[in-house]
């Protein structure tokens, strides 16, 4: 049997090729929602048709807060305690193989539940790494136990599977290539029922929820200016992530973007009408990995609000990495129209299909 376990929006995005691909081949599956974004992750299989998870450990919220996320993490450490539960209602007391995803808590946990119930583990997007613990916090040291712990290393490209060997995890590593997450792109980008009522041809796309970013308010105020300085030249449509909006009202910056006629406040999108902003947008700016190798696939512009990325997609083409310094900032604004592309997808065939493919020889031996 495989297993796989999501929490996070991406996770489900990531995950998405390979459960149609199961799905469309006849291959039984368990999958398992932690709920960590209980209510993104429903929109979301409403636009890609997708059937109920097996099981939810966390259903009707998205977890936006420590307090939230405190109270989450005690109701599975609770339940985790008895071994039978974990076996039997997460896993139906089947063996295989668990697929887990990613470098978020909710990676870990899926690691964790799966490791109590002696599975074996697969992890999609092994060896990416930005070579710092600090930044991003606290992903890359998720990203590492992972590995560590993980029997099978699904690694995305040459890059992140050189990593893994020089890491010592080289007789578990397997070079897939490509992402999951270009094939839930091209899904989006290609769906001709995804409609946005846009006021404005030209504008920003502007999005960032980053733990370093938004905890620190030196960064939060340069965070800040630069949208400011982006809505003196052009509109801005900037994605509301409940927890950046939280630490803005705390720090008091959310007066300074008040009043502010150029920019226009919207909720989080599914991931069709994100892609969809994304297209139509002149640039993006965002800290978020994913959105960095989506405006990577576009051919978007794409000033990246960190200091440093685990990613390699986009670097010394269409993306900037910041270092969330101002000169940097300021030389992408004055030449973003340069670094414009036509929208290519890689056409790697089906990274799914491979992750598939031996996740079914590894649970056969299982």
């Amino acid at each position: 049997m495989i297993h796989i376990i999501i929490g996070t929006k991406a996770q489900l995005i990531k995950m998405i090729p390979i459960i149609k691909g199961l799905k469309k081949n006849g291959i039984g599956f368990n999958l398992i929602d932690l709920g960590q974004h209980s209510l993104i992750a429903q929109d979301l299989r409403e636009e890609f048709d997708l059937d109920e998870p097996d099981y939810f450990l966390s259903k009707g919220t998205n977890i936006a807060t420590v307090k939230q996320a405190a109270v989450w993490i005690a109701k599975i450490f609770f339940r985790s305690l008895s071994v039978s539960w974990i076996k039997k209602e997460l896993f139906l007391n089947k063996g295989g193989v668990c697929l887990i995803h990613g470098d978020t808590l909710s990676t870990l946990i899926g690691l964790y539940l799966a490791k109590r119930a002696k599975l074996k583990t697969a992890h999609i997007e092994a060896g990416l790494r930005s070579f710092c613990w600090r930044e991003p916090f606290p992903e890359e040291i998720f990203r590492l136990i992972a590995m560590r712990f993980s029997d099978i290393l699904f690694a995305p490209s040459e890059w992140a599977f050189n990593n893994l060997k020089n890491m010592g995890f080289k007789n578990k590593a397997i070079l897939i290539p490509g992402n999951t997450g270009e094939e839930s792109a091209e899904i989006s980008a290609s769906n001709k029922k995804i409609r946005l009522d846009l006021k404005t041809e030209s504008f920003c796309l502007f999005t960032f929820h980053r733990i370093e970013n938004i905890l620190f308010k030196k960064r939060l105020r340069l965070v800040v200016e630069t949208l400011l300085k982006i809505s003196s030249l052009m509109p801005v449509i900037f994605i509301q992530h409940p927890p950046t909006l939280n630490n803005l009202r705390k720090t008091g910056l959310i007066n300074r973007l008040e009043g502010i006629k150029n920019i226009h406040y919207h909720k989080i999108l599914s991931h069709g009408q994100f892609l969809s902003l994304l297209k139509k947008c002149d640039f993006v700016v965002t800290d978020g990995g994913s959105v960095q190798e989506e405006a990577f696939y576009l051919g978007k512009p794409c000033l990246l609000l960190r200091k440093r990325t685990e990613r390699k997609e986009g670097l010394g083409e269409n993306t900037v990495l910041s270092g969330l310094d101002q000169n940097k900032i300021d030389y992408f604004l004055k030449s973003y129209a340069s670094l414009r592309r036509e929208a290519a997808f890689l056409n790697i065939p089906g990274p799914s299909a491979k992750i598939i493919e031996k996740l079914l020889k590894y649970s056969r031996n299982s």
